[in-house]
Formats: C-alpha cells, sequence, structure tokens
C-alpha cells in the first residue's frame, strides 16, 4: 500500500459528520490507522454505495495520497453552477450517510459483543447505541471520545490497509491506479454479486509480477513462459454486470436481513491447500481424505478456500479456465493448463498437464526420476495460481495468503514461495504451512538431483542431509520443514514420535530444531460420508442406516447383511472381527498373520479388505482358502464394501506400526464398532483404553507390535463382547457420541494459519 499523506489519529469523522462536507472528510477515512478488522462483506458497501455516486467527480494523485475535488469542471462564479454544484454534493452526502449508517450499526454491534463478556466477568457493560441519520443515538447521546476509543481497539491495521488499498483502487480511474491495486475491479464486482467470499486483496497484480520476473527477478516460470492475458485482451471488454445500488445498502445496513459474522470472525484469509491427491478424484490413503474434507471445514468458518491438484484424468467437475503455461525443467519445457470447480463454498483448481496424465490409479507410478518432475512442475504451477486463475471473476492475490503444502510431494512449494519471492520484495504478506501426514516417504535421491529443481546454489544447504540410513543425498521434506512458516503434524502423538531417531525417519534432529513452530492437531471426518444415519452404501442389500437410538438393531441387521454377502455363516452372537488398510509394513499386517493360529482358535469371524504388497496379498487369499467358515480376504479395495465392513463388523483391528493419525479407527467409533489398536501416533490420541471399574474408554490398546500383546488386547475385548453386554454397549455409544467432525480441526488449523499470518 503507498502511504498517504497523514494517519488520522481517530475515526471521529463518523460521529461529527457534516453533510456538506462529507467527501472531504472521507477522504481521510482510508488512511485511518486506528481502525482495525473490517470483514470482506463490508466492501461490497463501500463499492456500490460510493463509486457510483462519485463517479463524475474527478480525482488525481499527491504525493502517495488521494484527492478528492467535488466541485463540477467549469466556471464556478456563476450561481447556476453553485447551485448544481451544491445539489450534487448533497446526493453525494447522503450516499456517504447511509455508509456511514453502516459502518455505526457495526461498530454498535461489536460494541455489545464486547459489553456482553464484561457482564458475564461481573463487570458493568455500557449500554449498546444505534445510531440515526442524525448521528445521535436512541437515548440522544452522541459518540464520545471514550467509545471512539473502545471501537479503535477492535481492529487491526493490517485490515484498514487492505480496506484502504481496495477504496483507492476503486476510486482511481484506469490510468491513475495506484502500484499494487488490483487492475480489474470489475472482477471483484462480479465477486460480490456471485456471493463467494472475499477476504482480501493482491498486493501486487500478476502483470506487474510478470514484468518485475522480466527486468532480472528469479521467477519459477523458466526461460520460457506465456499467459493468456493476451488473449483475454482479444476477448473484448468484460460485460457491465449491473446492481441495485439502494438494495445493495438498505441490507447492508441492517434494514433487510443481514447474514451472520463469520466463525473466523475478523481472522478469515485466503487459503491455497496444495496436495498431489485429493479425494474424491485421487487417493490413495488418508492424504485424499484431510485434502477433500477439510478446505470445506475452512471454508464454512468464512475463509475463502481453494485447493490446488494435478488433474490426472477427465473429471466431470472443473470447467477449462483458458489459462495455459509453460514451465522449464531442467531444459525441458511442460505445458500446464488450469481447470476449476467450485463445490461446497470451495474453488477446486486441476492443474492438467502430458505429465499427469494416466496415474489416477497410480498416483506415485514411476522412477525417481519422473516423479520428481512431476512434483516439480505442480509446485511451479501451484505458487502462481494466486494470479493465474481469477475464481470467481478474481484471483486470489498474494495478500492475507496462506499455502497449505501437504507431504514431501509439495514440499517444494514453501522453498520456492521464500527463493523467488520473499527474497525479493516480493509476496510478503503470503506464508506457507507444511503438514507432515507421513514422513517416512520424504523424496530422497542423490545430490545431483538437485538439478531438476531450479533454485539458486546457495539453497542445496536446506537439501543437502548425511544421515547413518541414507548417507549424503538429497532430502525435499527437510528443506520444506526449514523453509515452512509453520508445521502440523497430523495428530499430537505423531508431533512427538517425528521428533524421536525412530519415528522421525532420519529427520527426527531436523524436526526438533524446528519444533517451536511444530503443532499437533488430529484429522476429522466428513459426516456427510461417514454417518451411519446417511450412509448411501447401507440402503439396500439388507443393509440399513442406523442411529445411537437404534444402534442395537440397526447394527445386527448390517451384521446380518455383511454375513450374508460374503457368505459366512449368519450368526448373531459371534463377534465379526475386520480390518481395512494397505497391506504393508506399516500396517502391521505380518503381525494378524502371526497372530492367525490363535485367532482362529476362537469362535469368530474375520474380514480382511486391502491391496499392497504381492506377498500379502497371496497371504489373505491364502487364509480365505484355509479357513472358509472364519475368514474372508478381500484382495482390492472398494469403497463401498469397507463402508459395510464397518457398519457391519463389531471390532475393528489396527495393529499399525507407525500411524500418524489414522482415519478407519475415527470411522469404526462412529459406527460404532470397537477399535483394537497399537498405541502409536494418533490411534494413541484418539482411542482411551477401556476402563472396566470406571466404564470409561473407547477401545483396546497395546503398547509393542507383537502378536502376543495383540492376542492379549483382543482376548480382553472378545471377553467383554461375549460376558459384559452392558459394559460393551456403553464403550459403543461413547464413541458414537463424540464430535470427531472437521469442524473441530479446522478451528486449531485457524489458529496456526494465523500464528504464520503474524509470523515475520
Amino acid at each position: 500500500m503507498v502511504p498517504l499523506e497523514r494517519p488520522c489519529s481517530s475515526i471521529s469523522i463518523l460521529s461529527s459528520f457534516d453533510p456538506l462536507e462529507g467527501l472531504s472528510a472521507f477522504r481521510k477515512f482510508p488512511n485511518c490507522g486506528s481502525v482495525r478488522a473490517f470483514s470482506g462483506r463490508h466492501f461490497t458497501v463501500f463499492k456500490v454505495g460510493l463509486s457510483s455516486p462519485l463517479s463524475s467527480s474527478k480525482f488525481f494523485k499527491n504525493r502517495g495520497g488521494v484527492t478528492v475535488n467535488a466541485q463540477n469542471e467549469g466556471p464556478s462564479s456563476e450561481d447556476e453552477g453553485s447551485e448544481a454544484s451544491l445539489q450534487a454534493t448533497v446526493q453525494q452526502s447522503k450516499k456517504v450517510l447511509a455508509l456511514q449508517k453502516e459502518l455505526l450499526q457495526q461498530i454498535a454491534e461489536r460494541r455489545k459483543l464486547v459489553s456482553s463478556f464484561k457482564d458475564k466477568l461481573g463487570s458493568s457493560s455500557k449500554k449498546a447505541q444505534y445510531f440515526n441519520e442524525d448521528n445521535s443515538s436512541e437515548d440522544g447521546e452522541v459518540l464520545g471520545k471514550n467509545e471512539e476509543t473502545e471501537v479503535q481497539e477492535n481492529f487491526s491495521e493490517e485490515s484498514l490497509a487492505n480496506l484502504s488499498n481496495t477504496i483507492s483502487a476503486e476510486f482511481l480511474s484506469e490510468d491513475q491506479t495506484l502500484p499494487g491495486s488490483v487492475p480489474d475491479m470489475k472482477r471483484f464486482n462480479a465477486l460480490e454479486i456471485s456471493g463467494r467470499p472475499s477476504v482480501s486483496f493482491s498486493t501486487s497484480s500478476p502483470k506487474s509480477l510478470l514484468s518485475t520476473t522480466t527486468l532480472g527477478m528469479p521467477s519459477v516460470l523458466g526461460t520460457k513462459s506465456e499467459d493468456l492475458y493476451d488473449s483475454e485482451k482479444e476477448a473484448g471488454p468484460e460485460p457491465e454486470i449491473k446492481t441495485d445500488a439502494k438494495a445493495e445498502i438498505t441490507t447492508a445496513s441492517g434494514e433487510g436481513e443481514a447474514k451472520p459474522p463469520p466463525l473466523a470472525g475478523t481472522n478469515v484469509m485466503n487459503i491455497i491447500v496444495v496436495a498431489a491427491e485429493c479425494a474424491p478424484w485421487s487417493k490413495t490413503g488418508g492424504l485424499g481424505d484431510v485434502v477433500g474434507a477439510l478446505p470445506k471445514a475452512l471454508a464454512r468458518r468464512g475463509h475463502r478456500v481453494m485447493v490446488v491438484a494435478p488433474r490426472y484424468g477427465d473429471y466431470r467437475e472443473g470447467q477449462d479456465t483458458g489459462v495455459h503455461k509453460k514451465y522449464r525443467i531442467h531444459g525441458q519445457d511442460f505445458e500446464v493448463g488450469y481447470y476449476q470447480a467450485y463445490i461446497d463454498n470451495v474453488d477446486f483448481v486441476f492443474i492438467k498437464s502430458p505429465i499427469f496424465q494416466g496415474f489416477n490409479n497410480n498416483i506415485y507410478q514411476g522412477n525417481r526420476e519422473d516423479i520428481l518432475k512431476r512434483m516439480v512442475l505442480f509446485c511451479k504451477a501451484a505458487v502462481e495460481v494466486p494470479w493465474q486463475v481469477p475464481c470467481g471473476g478474481v484471483c486470489y492475490g498474494d495478500g492475507n495468503l496462506v499455502f497449505v503444502a501437504n507431504d514431501w510431494h509439495t514440499a517444494l512449494l514453501p522453498v520456492y514461495v521464500q527463493a523467488y519471492y520473499r527474497d525479493h520484495g516480493l509476496m510478503k504478506y503470503t506464508r506457507s504451512v507444511l503438514v507432515i501426514h507421513n514422513i517416512a516417504h520424504q523424496g530422497r535421491g542423490p545430490l545431483d538431483d538437485y538439478k531438476f529443481l531450479d533454485l539458486p546454489e546457495h539453497y542445496m544447504d536446506c537439501f543437502k542431509l548425511n544421515d547413518p540410513v541414507g548417507g549424503e543425498h538429497l532430502n525435499i521434506f527437510m528443506a520444506g520443514l526449514k523453509t515452512a512458516h509453520q508445521i502440523v503434524a497430523v495428530s499430537h502423538g505423531y508431533a512427538w514420535e517425528c521428533q524421536t531417531s525412530e519415528g522421525g525417519w532420519g529427520l527426527h534432529e531436523v524436526v526438533k530444531e524446528n519444533a517451536w513452530k511444530l503443532r499437533g492437531i488430529v484429522n476429522g471426518i466428513d459426516n456427510n460420508d461417514w454417518s451411519p444415519e446417511l450412509d448411501v452404501h447401507l440402503k439396500n442389500d439388507g443393509y440399513v442406516n442406523y442411529s445411537i437410538e437404534t444402534l442395537e438393531t440397526g447394527k445386527a441387521t448390517c451384521k446380518t447383511a455383511l454375513q450374508k454377502e460374503l457368505g459366512l455363516p449368519v450368526r448373531s452372537d459371534v463377534p465379526v472381527i475386520g480390518f481395512i488398510g494397505r497391506l504393508d509394513f506399516q500396517k502391521g499386517v505380518d503381525i494378524i498373520a502371526e497372530s492367525m493360529p490363535w485367532i482362529v482358535q476362537q469362535d469368530i469371524q474375520l474380514v480382511m479388505l486391502g491391496t499392497g504388497r504381492n506377498d500379502l496379498e497371496s497371504m489373505l487369499r491364502s487364509f480365505e482358502g484355509h479357513h472358509r467358515d472364519k475368514v474372508r480376504g478381500w484382495v482390492g479395495f472398494s469403497v463401498r464394501t469397507a463402508h459395510r465392513i464397518t457398519a457391519g463388523c463389531d471390532i475393528l483391528l489396527m495393529p499399525s506400526r507407525f500411524e500418524p493419525c489414522g482415519l478407519n479407527q475415527l470411522y469404526a467409533m462412529r459406527y460404532g464398532t470397537v477399535p483394537v489398536v497399537h498405541a502409536v501416533g494418533g490411534l494413541k490420541d484418539t482411542v482411551k483404553p477401556f476402563d472396566p471399574f470406571s466404564e470409561t474408554g473407547l477401545g483396546w490398546t497395546f503398547e509393542c507390535a507383537e502378536s502376543s500383546k495383540l492376542i492379549h488386547a483382543l482376548g480382553n475385548a472378545l471377553w467383554t463382547y461375549r460376558d459384559y453386554k452392558q459394559s460393551w454397549h456403553g464403550i459403543q455409544k461413547r464413541g458414537m457420541s463424540q464430535d470427531l467432525s472437521w469442524d473441530n480441526a479446522a478451528k486449531q488449523y485457524e489458529e496456526v494459519l494465523l500464528a504464520a499470518k503474524y509470523q515475520w
């Protein structure tokens, strides 16, 4: 923001407003350094209420400030001209008064909220005042200095700066736009009218950024780049969108039905979540579920949220934006296109390129160099999305913006933000957060792979790691951990494990050095997809939806349906044990194999669903072949079958050697299925051991990844199931009664994003 001539110390203009001096008084307001925290919904009133009546006024720059000359052009000595000028000024003042009324009511609402907190603390509160157009309150009192001070304390200078930039850019004509303002405010108008949330505005437009890099600034674009601004010019002027200014002002001023404030309050931000997979379009595990659900929860809190992911196939969702770019990786040019969809108040942007096509069924297929090139291209394209893709008619820009990168696949994004932009005075108000979903996968490779990253030589130190396991090598995850402003692990327990030699996989020292910016947040679940009351996979084939009130009958019905579908003997008295997961060393499938002789001796039924290592897939088939009356092994993955196993089983087994968070145990508890888990990472955080003396707890845990420990825990669960039905039903209902939604996790993520925002 270009500094104006002088800051004003208060907003007294709101309480002592002279209609004939409305314009000159309002000229001071954008530079008022004492006002904080205007939410995005206020900007509509400024634009519609003020830009229209002031369209005939004359504006010009004056040493970085904006001066308004309300006088009409032509000689002012004639009485007729003076009268016309006076009438024009009065009309303009009426519009400003409508704006003033809205602002004062917002202030009064804020003061009433503060007063309610004071009442709870036992202190006296001031009566909230609502102001009329003549600047008097309902009880005849005028806003005084004390009230002004109270109002000032509820706003931030940074929010005012964003507001000032917006108003200045709106008031100036096209050839007088302030440096750093949004070049085309028609897009902003379209955004407001369409109902999309707007949080803040770009401090540097795409064109200015590209021109800066042309003058010698390092650029992610490489040696070649193409943008679509030329085709935008050829398309002609954008259609003018007209609105009813009077109706807009009426609604904003409280005479109509006003929208409730966002849950995030004045902390709303622009958030861009970047990940290699996103459910339901692409998914190999929990990462895809998180990226598909967390952004929607953040949007429900009032943030403007975007998800950026590769376009591995021809998705039905997403329209071609017409924006195409070229990026160079190690001397080779790759063209990308941006596709955009707006779903559940979230912008989904898919990056299309031939290098991504055909990997929808196996996202991480290919040799090390091929995978690295895909991730480098993805991060380069993603870091420029805020300027390239006009979601809802306006780009996100780099103001009040936070990138959320996920795992090593996007760990290059914080590095690119720092190396190509922040190191050169750009993207000053952009931050990056890196989420650790699985630190075991780090993007390791020889030091020679640095040539693919297109980074300055001095950044090599961020990637070079010498550890006893891998020796001296290139480590992409490490560079992301060092350069990100904040780090999130997907559970409290996993945040601690990442700092140990056993759980850090060679990066434990790096994580410990950056523990000051590390926080653990347990994932949530999507209650629309995983809810026994609403589950679409339980509506036929003998399955039924059920709730905590109909748990006993509903779950028994689903259990019978599952036994029939899988060809198992239909028995209501036998406990059904389920396993759903990847067949690999991490998930502890071999521990189940070691325990199998004991398991098949019990009066139980075992259902296993998963895909992975060939030897473990063969083991599943072998279990079923040798124990047809007790075991079913489903090799592959089916969403429908996973839902039905979760609903029909009595016990879910999760013997994972390490589990950053885990979602299946959360799904199980939501459906009244009792988990038996290895007490690591998120499993330890979410499954509290059952205590028969106090009748508390949610399941059973075992401390060591050994078959004997698993047998002991599972044996106690079977014993309780058979002989202590009341305790068993209590465990089920406690699990179903929890708030496992993403809304709770989103609030904690918001705290991390705020910490990053105010971290310099």
